[in-house]
Order: structure tokens, then C-alpha cells, then sequence
């Protein structure tokens, strides 16, 4: 019979027993979501998910999606994708069709006409006409939108011909027409967007409307991109039914989740953690340098300005070009991925001609810290009070103290900010190094008091050039300071110089015309380019097919802004794809017998208890 007190025991320890038997059931049924989970977001191409979907991780988020505002090329490759250009480009650069499948200009290189497809239509059913493209032009020209206004310089208006033809007039002949990245906007959509809040504020929100091969319809800041395939795309549809574009704060989490097969691709791998992925089976590393330098930006703001304004002294600015090692940057910060940096032109991408100006010995910065003194101390810059930093003559004999910035993105920039701040810490300055996040970047660079008042001194970043070197030029006029031209620095000359470039459709004298214009940029310093990285990513090749690389099969599959083949011939293999599939459903069956044998050990070890309560 039972006694009492054991009878009071069984009922304080039955709930506790009952509740182990609903955790143990909870977290086995958790199991089987989890895999579930992980199996509905399966990068791989699962016939039990139903549709194929390409997981990439980058480093880089989105920055902002509206072309009126964004600067990162994440958010270029998602426009590349989401929109269609006028003219696109080839996997070496050169010019492409885009919406326009032909075009010719007139003999005096002033007016452009451009034939476009038929059949076009935005991706919420609307047609696109010609007075999409016609409306796209004028909106820029007309308002002087930033983001675009270089690449628009000559046009006067764009004119509708008919639903299908569009004449562009300009008043200068334009050698930059055919190869200018200017994303077409539908006008029944932007036409509502007032001017001024499209290039400050207005935020373009999924669904994103575009005539191009994927739409945006998912954007979490900081988290992810998600974009599916357009069902009325003009071309043939990619295999792809859906991109996700997932953004890693931590580039080793990152490289550790393509090595673990939970991505397709990764952009911006760390140079320290390049050699595991070349090592891996299945895994295609690519190292790549596209149009890219890293550069060590100054503050040359000769108008409101937070900057130290010692940094308008080119004296001073070419002291500190003398003062860096470029050679040990790329061996240490970049594992020796990549070479050492000179102009803003990067060697081996254009040919016939070739469009990069290398500095003769006679006038190339070399790692010099002598001479970096030797001209401190000419212009001026000495140690006056003997504290060993060296005072401005021109600053009321203020120790000179200049902020650094790195990028808390890049393992690769941390490395360099290190060796920057000692070696301008040798020549006597006092530098406050910080490592900061793009936001902090954006808030500075482009910062307000009542006007344009940027707030730094140095920073170091990377950029990505436009495929004509004259686009590239043109972001550093003086028309373009609070825009693209970030150091705020201007020359009367080489503005004369950018515009004749881009003026001249000969190649061979348009040629001499973009070296004089890097000559200038180089010799005044407002940028010190310190190198040209690798590029480090990579693609799964165990269970897609038709990666397409550029240039020959030497240069990215992906992230490069400009080309959109991998998205658009990638094909899941098809024993991944069944591998997948039936991987996925013995795993879940597998979670429904855990399920099940832990209800019923704890069922057994519930009655077990009540047994041996009732012996008792």
C-alpha cells in the first residue's frame, strides 16, 4: 500500500519528471525544425525546397539602394541585377548592347542615337518606352544629381525620337558615352520622387521595380538582400530563382560558412584565411585586382572644413607620400596579395591603349623617410617647443595632430593603419589612430554644419574605377567636391585635362591626355595610393556549373558591378541537387526517431520512478 509521505514525494516529484518529458520532446522537436529551417534555406538546388536558390556572403553590405545615394559595390552589384543600363559591357570591358541594341553618333561626336529592344517591360507590368531613358538623362542633368552628374558632363538633354529610339544631344563630343555605368529608371516611378529627397533621403524600398534579370523584394540592413528572378525578363531566364546576398561582419565567420558549405560564394575573404579555401575540394579560389587601389584619402578642403589644415600644403602631403612603404604594406597587411600602388589608373586594364601612367624613377615615391624630413623641415615644420612633435608655422605653432582611420570592415586596412601610424609617428607627428565602421566614413566625409564642412583628416579606403578612365578622373574635379572627389581637393589643370580627355575620341591623344591628368593627381598627393589589392573570393564548383570569369577566365566570377554572366549561366548540378534533396529527408527522418526515442525514455523513466516509489 502506499504511505503517505511517499504519496506527498510522487506528487512534488511527478510535475518535475512530467515537465522533463515535455523538454526532452520540445528540444527534439527543435531539432527537426532546425533542420528543417536549414534545409528550406539549403543553398543548394533541393527539389524538396522547390526552387534554386544561390546563397553569396560578402563583406561589404548595401550601403543604400537607391542610385541616387549608394556608394558601396555591393549596392552597385545589386543594381546591376535589379537594373538594366543603356549600354552594358563585355567580360573584358568593352562596350556592350543593354536596352539599347545598337546606336551611331554623328560625325561631329555631339548626338548620340540609340535603338532600343522591343518588348520590354518594368517588372510591375508597365511598358518600357524611350521616354524611360530620355526621362533618366534629364533627370540627372537637369537636377545636377551627384551620383551621376560626372558621367553626364557634355549632355545637354536627351530627346524622345520615338517608343523606341532616343537621341542623346550633347555640346561637346563625348568619348565617354558608350562605356558610362548609369543605371535606366522607370519614369512612372521617379518621376513622383522630388529631386532633392532623391539624392538625400528617399529610400527605394523592395520591391525595387527594374527591367533587369532579378528584382529586389527583401532587404534587412546589415543582415541580407533578398532578390528573385524576374518572370517577364527580356533575355532567357537564369536557372536562379533566387539570390541571397548575406552581409558578415566578421570576414573569418564568413570564409568558416563557405568552408562548411553553407555558401554558394564569398566575397572578401581575408588574406590570412585565403590559402584554407584554395586548399579546398570543391572550392574555386579566385584573386583578382578590378580597377581597384587602396588609397590613404587627405583632407585638402580649402573652404569650411573640420580637417587639419596643414594637409593643404602639398609640401606637406608629398613628405607623407615619401614616408610610406609600400612594398611591406602588400607583404604584411596583404600576405602579398597584391602590388605596390602608384597612380589611380591601375596597371594591366586597358590595352590599345593603355590608359595607365606609370611615374618615371625620376619622380616616383619610394620609401624615403629622410627625404620626408628633409622636406618637413624645408617647408617649415619644425619640433619649436621640444616635445618631439613637430608645430605649424602656419597654425598658430599648434602641434601637429592628425586623426587616422581604418576600416573596422578590413582585416587588411587595420594592418596598413598600423604601419602608417608608426612610421608618420617617426617623422615627428602625433597621430590618433581608430579603427571605425563605413558609417562613421559616410557621417565625416560627407558632413554638415550649416554647408559642406567635412570632418577628417586621413582615412584609408578602397575604390573601384569606372570601366573608361575618364569617368574615373572625372570624380576627382572640382565640380565633384561633396560628391565623389572625397579629399576635397581641386587643380585648375587637371580639371582642363579631365574635360579634354573626355572630349577627345581620339584613343592615342585622349591617351596623352589621361597620363597628363594622373601626372597631376600624383605629383599634388591628395590621395596616396598605397596599392592595388587582390581581390579574394570564391565559388562553389561541387554543386553549380557555369561560373564565368572575367577577362579570359583570369578575373572575378562575381562582384564586379559591371557584368552579370555567373548569375545569368549558373546551373545547379544535378547530383547535388538529388544528393540534397534526399540528404535533407533522412535527416529529418532521423530528428522524428530522436523525437520519438526521447518521449520514450523519459516516458520510461517516469514510470521507472513511480515503480520504485511504490516498492517503497
Amino acid at each position: 500500500m502506499t504511505h503517505p509521505v511517499s504519496q506527498s514525494r510522487d506528487r512534488r516529484r511527478r510535475p518535475r519528471l512530467l515537465l522533463l518529458l515535455l523538454l526532452a520532446g520540445a528540444m527534439a522537436a527543435g531539432l527537426v525544425w532546425g533542420i528543417g529551417s536549414a534545409l528550406a534555406s539549403d543553398p543548394s538546388a533541393s527539389p524538396a525546397a522547390g526552387k534554386v536558390v544561390l546563397r553569396v556572403g560578402w563583406t561589404n553590405d548595401a550601403d543604400n539602394l537607391n542610385p541616387f545615394i549608394g556608394a558601396e559595390t555591393s549596392s552597385f552589384e545589386v543594381w546591376l541585377l535589379n537594373y538594366d543600363l543603356l549600354t552594358g559591357y563585355t567580360l573584358d570591358l568593352q562596350p556592350a548592347p543593354g536596352l539599347a541594341t545598337s546606336w551611331e553618333t554623328s560625325p561631329d561626336g555631339k548626338t548620340w542615337t540609340f535603338h532600343l529592344r522591343e518588348g520590354v517591360t518594368w517588372q510591375d507590368g508597365e511598358p518600357f518606352t524611350a521616354a524611360d531613358v530620355a526621362f533618366t538623362y534629364n533627370y540627372i542633368v537637369d537636377h545636377d544629381m551627384g551620383a551621376f552628374s560626372s558621367l553626364t558632363t557634355f549632355i545637354e538633354k536627351a530627346v524622345v525620337v520615338d517608343d523606341l529610339t532616343v537621341e542623346i544631344r550633347c555640346s561637346r563630343p563625348k568619348a565617354n558615352m558608350i562605356r558610362s555605368w548609369i543605371p535606366i529608371l522607370p519614369e512612372h516611378i521617379w518621376s513622383k520622387v522630388d529631386p532633392k529627397a532623391a539624392g538625400a533621403s528617399y529610400q527605394n524600398k523592395p520591391p525595387i521595380v527594374g527591367t533587369g534579370p532579378f528584382q529586389t523584394v527583401e532587404v534587412k540592413k546589415g543582415d541580407f538582400v533578398r532578390m528573385v528572378a524576374n518572370p517577364t525578363f527580356w533575355g532567357e531566364r537564369p536557372a536562379i530563382d533566387e539570390i541571397l546576398f548575406v552581409t558578415y561582419q566578421n570576414p573569418d565567420t564568413m570564409t568558416q560558412d563557405l568552408l562548411a558549405g553553407n555558401l554558394d560564394a564569398a566575397w572578401g575573404i581575408p588574406s590570412a584565411q585565403f590559402s584554407k579555401v584554395e586548399a579546398a575540394d570543391g572550392l574555386e579560389a579566385i584573386s583578382y585586382n578590378l580597377l581597384t587601389w587602396t588609397y590613404l584619402a587627405l583632407n585638402c578642403r580649402e573652404g569650411t572644413s573640420r580637417g587639419n589644415p596643414v594637409l593643404r600644403d602639398v609640401a606637406f602631403r608629398q613628405a607623407l607620400n615619401w614616408a610610406i612603404d609600400r612594398q611591406k604594406i602588400v607583404d604584411l597587411a596583404w600576405a602579398g596579395r597584391g602590388e605596390p600602388g602608384t597612380t589611380i589608373m591601375t596597371p594591366g586594364s586597358w590595352v590599345d591603349p593603355d590608359y595607365h601612367w606609370e611615374p618615371p624613377a625620376d619622380v616616383r615615391f619610394t620609401y624615403d623617410p629622410a627625404k620626408a624630413k628633409q622636406i618637413l623641415a624645408a617647408a617649415g615644420y619644425a619640433d619649436t617647443d621640444g616635445d618631439g612633435i613637430l608645430n605649424d608655422p602656419r597654425n598658430g605653432g599648434r602641434d601637429i595632430k592628425l586623426r587616422l582611420w581604418a576600416r573596422a570592415e578590413s582585416p587588411e586596412s587595420q594592418k596598413t593603419g598600423n604601419l602608417i601610424t608608426g612610421w608618420f609617428r617617426d617623422l615627428g607627428l602625433k597621430i590618433d589612430y581608430q579603427v571605425v565602421d563605413d558609417g562613421i566614413y559616410y557621417d565625416s566625409i560627407w558632413a554638415y554644419e550649416d554647408d559642406y564642412s567635412p570632418d577628417f583628416d586621413m582615412y584609408l579606403w578602397d575604390w573601384d574605377g569606372y570601366a573608361d578612365p575618364g569617368d574615373t578622373l572625372a570624380s576627382f574635379t572640382t565640380a565633384q567636391i561633396e560628391n565623389w572627389n572625397e579629399p576635397c581637393w581641386s587643380d585648375a589643370e587637371f580639371d582642363a585635362a579631365v574635360a579634354e580627355a573626355n572630349a577627345t575620341l581620339d584613343p592615342e591623344r585622349r591617351k596623352e591626355l589621361i597620363w597628363r591628368a594622373q601626372e597631376i593627381f600624383y605629383e599634388q598627393s591628395p590621395e596616396i595610393v598605397t596599392d592595388y589589392p587582390q581581390k579574394l573570393e570564391a565559388v562553389d564548383t561541387s554543386r553549380w556549373d557555369g561560373w564565368t570569369r572575367m577577362y579570359g577566365g583570369e578575373g572575378a566570377a562575381f562582384y564586379t558591378s559591371f557584368v552579370r554572366d555567373s548569375y545569368m549561366n549558373l546551373r545547379p548540378k544535378a547530383a547535388a541537387a538529388e544528393q540534397s534533396g534526399a540528404g535533407g529527408l533522412t535527416i529529418v527522418a532521423v530528428g522524428v526517431v530522436v523525437l520519438l526515442g526521447v518521449v520514450a525514455a523519459a516516458w520510461f523513466i517516469v514510470r521507472s520512478r513511480r515503480a520504485a516509489v511504490e516498492e517503497e
